[in-house]
């Protein structure tokens, strides 16, 4: 019996000792810094690239309109086609026109006939006048005979000219090269040369083709401010800035174009300002209408300091990171983001410095002050384009 005691009691000592040595080592790995993943921020320069909502447009659209009134006899063109500059379109009943040409014709002929025989008048008088034969009131009275005579001609001129211009504007063509809408007037109406009723058709110049987008105030000041601070490096030729257009399906349009146009004024109804590219479309694959997003590439930001977005945190006081610093112990340090990146990452524009050492992985876990082991990470942020 007493040997039986004495077992159990080694056997107790010996889980006790066993208890012991498992809590030494759990109290020993506790105490063992923990491992963090940190990235090493260093300057570099991004291109940058915008990215807004879009809207393609025509680079010209004009509506096509009758000039005389008439019974329209035919249209020359195939609804929604290309049609050329100076093609003939449409023709308008000539008949009442070629009449009327006519008649000024007739008029301007016996306008001129008077007049010659105003200018024989004339000379007759002035030689009888020289040899004492006509009284000066004879010769003013010729003369003044000659000069309202070729003022009649000169008007009975000027509406052969009108006449033969109506005749002329009988054959509607085309004012553009560009594509054409739905007739608006079907053969055999009566055409007015004012109105609604003058409306014949609509053309529109896909080749090139606009796209117009707007930026909101804030961007364009920030943009502003960042080329006023150096931030941004300004192109020396304004053609090294390309704007691209996406589809809604995210493939790009394989042509770039440029920024042409940017209105001087701010929209006080949306707070934004205009601003127009001009693409080459030689394949009409962009149409008027049609709703886009337009990239604006070519600037370069200049020293850019880029995190992975998963290491910038919100608090009370705004953005802030996780810094591991020359002690491995972890700070808070409060940042302002900029452009965020397509690969992940805010660009800071302020609170840190070349260097730092950003947790980014254990994030919710670190607490300011705590000792920690930094494993540096090769940051995976895209350094290619921005968005605003």
């Amino acid at each position: 019996m007493l040997l039986k005691n004495k077992a159990l009691a080694a056997a107790m000592m010996f889980l006790s000792l066993a208890a012991c040595k498992k809590e030494n080592a759990a109290q020993s790995n506790s105490a063992q810094p923990m491992s963090v993943d940190v990235v090493q921020v260093e300057p570099r320069d991004i291109p940058l690239s915008f990215e807004f909502s879009a809207r393609a447009q025509g680079s010209k659209e004009t509506e096509v309109r009758a000039r005389v009134g008439g019974i329209l006899l035919k249209r020359n063109y195939v609804e929604g086609s290309q049609v050329e500059e100076g093609s003939v379109l449409f023709q308008i009943d000539p008949a009442p026109y070629q009449v009327a040409l006519s008649q000024a014709k007739a008029k301007l002929a016996q306008a001129n006939a008077e007049l010659k025989n105003a200018e024989t008048q004339w000379k007759r008088t002035e030689e009888l006048y020289k040899q004492k034969y006509a009284s000066e009131k004879s010769r003013d009275e010729a003369r003044a005979n000659l000069d309202s005579l070729a003022a009649a001609a000169q008007l009975a001129q000027a509406e052969v000219a009108a006449a033969q211009l109506n005749l002329d504007y009988t054959t509607v063509t085309a004012p553009i090269s560009g594509i054409t809408s739905m007739e608006a007037q079907s053969e055999g109406s009566l055409i007015s040369s004012t109105g609604d009723a003058s409306l014949l058709t609509h053309i529109t110049q896909l080749d090139p083709i606009y796209v117009i987008f707007s930026a909101s105030e804030n961007e364009m000041l920030s943009l502003t401010n960042m080329v006023d601070s150096g931030k941004i490096k300004n192109p020396e030729n304004k053609s090294e800035i390309k704007a691209k257009v996406k589809f809604s399906n995210d493939t790009f349009y394989p042509l770039d174009g440029e920024i042409n146009f940017i209105t001087p004024n701010i929209d006080e109804s949306t707070g934004t300002v205009k601003l127009r590219a001009v693409f080459p479309n030689p394949e009409k694959r962009l149409k008027p209408g049609q709703f886009l997003r337009l990239v604006m590439e070519g600037l370069t930001r200049i020293d850019a300091l880029v995190v992975p977005q998963v290491a910038v945190q919100q608090g009370a006081n705004g953005a802030y990171v996780y810094r591991v610093n020359d002690q491995n112990v972890i700070e808070a340090v409060n940042v302002q983001t900029g452009l965020s990146t397509p690969g992940g990452g805010w660009i800071i524009d302020s609170g840190l410095k070349a260097g730092d050492k950003i947790v980014v992985s254990g994030v919710m876990k670190v607490r300011p002050g705590m000792t920690v082991t930094p494993v540096v990470v090769t940051q995976k942020t895209d350094a290619a384009a921005a968005e605003m």
